[in-house]
């Protein structure tokens, strides 16, 4: 197969990604990675086989972690794209396991209507419109999840110097540590509630029994959360808010390297997954 016939397939695969609504930029770097592919693949992807497969990968030892990991996600969906549609007769990266990066099985994916139902039907005032103080606590805890991507480790350790009301963001005291725009103000709205119901601006925001010393724990967190989600049939995990958070990064356009940074990922492999 001619290389002008494979930049043709290659443009028919962007072309049903840009229809499968992947971003600007996984689009870009897809182009960028599998035209390189392309240009030193002399075999054509008709005859290609396992060693030149590895051949290649081996010329991307010398790149980053993060540009290998990537080149080689582009290339496993293209791979998989042309082999459903019979461009070539097998797929010999399914054959390559020591060069490819680990790909986590995601949750099902999530609208935000959806979460939004669970978190919203943690009523803040009670039939005699006074402020139930601990629904107000959960209902700012996920609300943060939410908007800032965290882990409810992170969440549950936040302390009220971490957020900075004016500018909407978040210090997260993960190694390392990093800050984060909040999506809305919706959070900063709450926490300003729950800071004058409460009478407390420093410490630990959430708090567990009666001392400063203790945050709440996840285990009363997930069970508040799963009476929440009977209450209003959804079946959703806590780890599908921050899934949810990284899906919106990639829709609004940033790539794989700053969602990895943003989210705190040691790897950039834990990031590829949200990239399929």
């Amino acid at each position: 197969m001619s290389k002008e016939r494979v930049r043709k397939i290659l443009e028919n695969f962007l072309s049903e990604m840009a229809n499968a609504k992947k971003s600007r930029h996984t689009i870009v770097n897809y182009r960028s990675d599998l035209v390189h592919f392309i240009d030193n693949c002399s075999s054509g992807i008709d005859g290609l086989t396992v060693e030149t497969l590895r051949s290649h990968l081996d010329g991307l030892n010398s790149k980053s972690p993060t540009t290998k990991a990537r080149h080689i996600s582009s290339l496993k969906s293209f791979l998989n794209w042309c082999y459903r549609k019979d461009y070539i007769p097998h797929n010999p990266i399914l054959k390559i396991d020591s060069e490819k990066p680990i790909i986590a099985q995601l949750p099902k994916k999530i609208e935000r209507n959806s979460i939004e139902k669970v978190i919203f039907s943690v009523e803040i005032f009670d039939k005699h419109n006074k402020v139930n103080v601990n629904n107000l606590k959960y209902r700012l805890l996920f609300t943060l999840m939410i908007e800032a991507g965290l882990k409810v480790s992170e969440a549950l350790h936040l302390n009220f110097e971490d957020i900075e009301s004016e500018t909407r963001t978040v210090l997260i005291n993960s190694t390392p540590k990093r800050r984060v725009t909040l999506f809305s103000s919706d959070s900063v709205k709450l926490l300003e509630l729950y800071k004058n119901e409460i009478g407390i601006n420093s410490g630990f925001i959430f708090k567990g029994g009666e001392t400063d010393s203790k945050s709440l724990s996840y285990q009363a967190v997930n069970r508040f959360w799963r009476k929440c989600c009977q209450k209003t049939g959804k079946n959703i995990t806590l780890q599908q808010l921050r899934d949810y958070y990284a899906r919106e990064l990639i829709r609004k356009g940033f790539n794989i390297d700053v969602v990895s940074k943003i989210l705190g990922h040691k790897k950039i492999q834990t990031t590829v997954k949200y990239f399929q």
